[in-house]
């Protein structure tokens, strides 16, 4: 039997996975739903995102809704919906193919004639940071009003902190870069609109409860894991409030601070690496406006004063009545998801208006965290772990929920 501590996606999915592979599995789960930062909530007539705010309808994400019935509660948005950059006192377009990047006013001719030059460049350099990689390829303006608040903006980070060899380099393999960033995204314009985003009718934590669902009593929830202890042919696990259960196998699929508690004891080598990983904490902030907005939303460039980073525009991506959802805190300000909600709500609704020009009031307000990708990342290279002991979680491998279901099923067919 293999055991998975976690029940997050990545550890649904790979349960999901070994199950149709004929393996005996059990995760347990310390909450009582499941899905982790994926979880979803009703708030009157508004669905509220408390993680990730979208999915891309690629095919792994496809099958994966196909397999467990989802299909009929999909909601796609449109292909054509712009993005923004809040930069020199308003909304700017920001350029998503060729022609856009021609005519956005977002950048100015001579950063545009900067941007050509990235094919000339070369490819990431040794402990090389993903913030003067960017720079060096497309250059400060460029870097300032764009790629820095996009990149960083996915991890909450600051992209001068985030060397390339941990999360950027193997994005660059995954997506068949080796050298011209530019013309890999030239080549793929298209196809964007192969997979759009998408979410349910209730919301992206449909997903994690349907696989539940499929995993029946292989899931058991409410069942926090307390103590791993190796034995000669595998693992007793002790849950809180039921027997100590044997596997052979044991998969850490929970955060960085729960995997380090669980081997502290016999393995504090490997804790320590796991203990070091800094999270960005984030607050968020849902907002309803009066505000027709048309568009994925808006990032905020570097240099502005504003403490809002983004914010998404769910009302505009799948039709839910004038929401929209705005990030604040993270390596930006560390301490702000630490106030207390009236001041973060008045924050986010004050800067909304100076954004957009509409009114917006606060309707809740959230935190979540998400891995940093910094330099405490180096503490993972050439890290062994005990044997029949493995990690599935966001802090290993490629972010997003792609990258979960892709480990997932690579490692699912390594256990098996």
């Amino acid at each position: 039997m293999i055991g998975i501590v976690g029940g997050g996606i990545s550890g649904l999915v790979l349960a999901l996975e070994l199950r149709r592979l004929g393996v005996e599995v059990t995760v347990w789960e310390a909450a009582n739903v499941p899905g982790g930062v994926m979880r979803s909530e009703r708030h009157g007539d508004l669905v509220l995102e408390m993680g990730p705010q979208r999915a891309r309808l690629s095919g792994p994400f496809r099958q994966l809704v196909e397999s467990v019935g989802l299909t009929e509660d999909l909601v796609t948005a449109p292909t054509d919906l712009p993005l923004y950059v809040y930069h020199r006192g308003r909304l700017r377009r920001a350029p998503l193919s060729f022609s856009q990047a021609v005519t956005t006013n977002l950048l100015p001719w001579w950063a545009k004639a900067r941007v050509l030059v990235e094919p000339f460049t070369t490819g990431p350099r040794a402990d090389e940071r993903v913030g003067p990689f960017l720079r060096r390829k497309f250059g400060g303006a460029a870097y300032r009003a764009l790629l820095g608040p996009l990149y960083g903006g996915l991890y909450a980070s600051d992209p001068d902190r985030m060397p390339v060899k941990h999360a950027l380099q193997r994005t660059l393999v995954e997506l068949g870069v080796r050298r011209s960033i530019l013309w890999r995204m030239l080549r793929s314009a298209g196809q964007a609109a192969e997979s759009p985003p998408c979410s349910f009718r209730e919301g992206l934590g449909s997903l994690p409860m349907a696989i539940a669902d499929q995993l029946g009593g292989s899931i058991r929830l409410n069942a926090p894991v307390q103590t791993l202890r190796r034995m000669a042919d595998g693992w007793e696990v002790a849950v809180d409030g039921a027997d100590v259960v044997r596997a052979e196998t044991v998969v850490l699929a929970c955060p960085s601070s729960a995997a380090a508690r669980l081997l502290g004891g016999a393995y504090p080598a490997a804790a320590a690496r796991l203990s070091a990983l800094r999270y960005n904490r984030l607050a968020l902030v849902y907002l309803k406006s009066e505000a027709r907005l048309r568009g994925l939303g808006y990032q905020v460039a570097f240099g502005e004063s504003l403490e809002t980073r983004g914010v998404t525009w769910n009302g505009s991506l799948f039709g839910r009545s004038g929401l929209y959802t705005a990030y604040l805190g993270g390596m930006k300000t560390p301490e702000l998801p630490g106030w207390d909600d009236d001041r973060i709500g008045a924050i986010a609704s004050k800067e909304f208006e100076v954004a957009t020009g509409y009114r917006a009031e606060t309707v809740h307000v959230s935190r979540t965290s998400i891995p940093a990708w910094d330099e405490t990342w180096d503490g993972l290279m050439g890290a062994e772990w005990p044997p029949n002991l493995h990690i599935c979680s966001n802090y290993t491998a490629r972010p997003g929920i792609l990258g979960r279901i892709t480990e997932a099923k690579r490692l699912a067919a390594t256990l098996s």
